[in-house]
């Protein structure tokens, strides 16, 4: 039982040694099914349409072979499902060994997928148009109106993309090429995966990461450039809570780093950053919000920030009254006992 599980383990974790025994069993058994007299009866004429055609033939071409003939719907049925099936199974070791030379940089589940999907789709399609030429002729005007949406980020994953293409494509015309464009694509995927080929030298790996961190800076120091990458990738897909909070947090942060000291006029007119010092916020807020009612204009509770000694620091976005200087707010808040210390900024 455990010399079971251990080989169920290394199947699941060594990818390669998986994928070797996957091609091994895979064409066994299709080499079995195809010589099993049954079998030959059931679907010789989807298997041979797949297996012998005249498309890649070599010498002098058959024109009256390669000239779409009339089939059954059964036998089109047959052929079209055999060819998407064998698609699924030659683009799933390419899945395999795409997520194993990917965890590293990461990858989309949605590209996982569509090595799988498109080239059934497309081995599906190639069977279809194979046996009439107005099909064929209306599948172009189709796909040129159609309009791909999902943005590669990585040259590589176009290059899976256009492999799952190949394979559907070689499937629904001879399966035996779409095998050896799946098992050679996964060697030499392989091969660059382990030898790291095209690596960039140690030495020069410094002054590549340094200027891309400049860079990153340059970017960010174009005010537009960087409110623009904010608006787009973050403030789009928050809630207006979230919005709210987000916006009391950056304004009390260039509240924080602003050096001026504000006048009374000022905080007469805008808003000013009261910060009270206190041990016990629920038993502070109730006293100083009193205060802060007959003193201030408006006021508006933004957060609490806590200190390792145990005290909390509890701010207060406010607005003075005309008749209310600071020096009146911050003694008035200083009379209170579970008020430690207060800055207005």
């Amino acid at each position: 039982m455990a010399r079971k599980s251990g080989i169920r383990d290394a199947l699941e974790h060594n990818i390669v040694l998986r994928t070797v025994i996957y091609y091994v069993v895979l064409f066994g058994v299709a080499r079995w099914v195809y010589t099993l007299p049954a079998a030959q009866q059931l679907v010789k004429a989807s298997l041979d349409a797949l297996v012998n055609s005249p498309v890649f033939s070599f010498g002098k071409p058959d024109v009256a072979a390669a000239t779409p003939a009339a089939v059954s719907p059964a036998t089109l049925a047959l052929t079209t499902t055999t060819s998407m099936i064998g698609a699924v199974l030659l683009a799933l070791p390419v899945a395999w060994i795409y997520t194993m030379t990917r965890k590293k940089r990461g990858y989309d589940q949605s590209v996982v997928q569509t090595l799988i999907l498109l080239p059934a789709l497309v081995a599906g399609v190639v069977v279809l148009v194979k046996y009439s030429l107005a099909l064929a002729f209306s599948l172009a005007g189709i796909v040129a109106a159609v309009r791909f949406r999902t943005t590669l980020d990585d040259s590589k994953d176009a290059v899976y993309i256009f492999l799952a293409t190949a394979i559907g494509l070689a499937a629904g015309v001879q399966l035996p090429m779409a095998a050896m464009l799946s098992v050679t694509f996964n060697v030499i995927v392989l091969f660059l995966w382990y030898t790291e080929f095209g690596k960039v030298p140690p030495a020069m790996e410094g002054i590549v990461a340094e200027r891309k961190l400049e860079e990153a800076r340059d970017r960010m120091r174009q005010t537009g450039s960087f409110v623009s990458m904010l608006d787009d990738e973050i403030f789009a897909d928050m809630t207006p809570e979230q919005l709210d909070l987000a916006a009391d947090r950056a304004w009390r942060r260039k509240r924080e780093l602003g050096t001026e000291e504000l006048t009374d006029e000022e905080m007469q007119k805008r808003d000013a950053l009261l910060r009270l010092k206190t041990n016990d916020v629920d038993a502070m807020r109730g006293p100083i919000e009193v205060v802060l009612e007959d003193l201030c204009k408006k006021y508006r509770f933004v957060g609490i920030v806590k200190h390792d000694d145990g005290t909390k620091t509890v701010d207060y976005a406010i607005t003075l009254k005309k008749s209310t200087r600071g020096a009146d707010l911050a003694d008035a808040l200083h009379a209170k006992s579970q008020v430690l210390d207060v800055e207005i900024k």
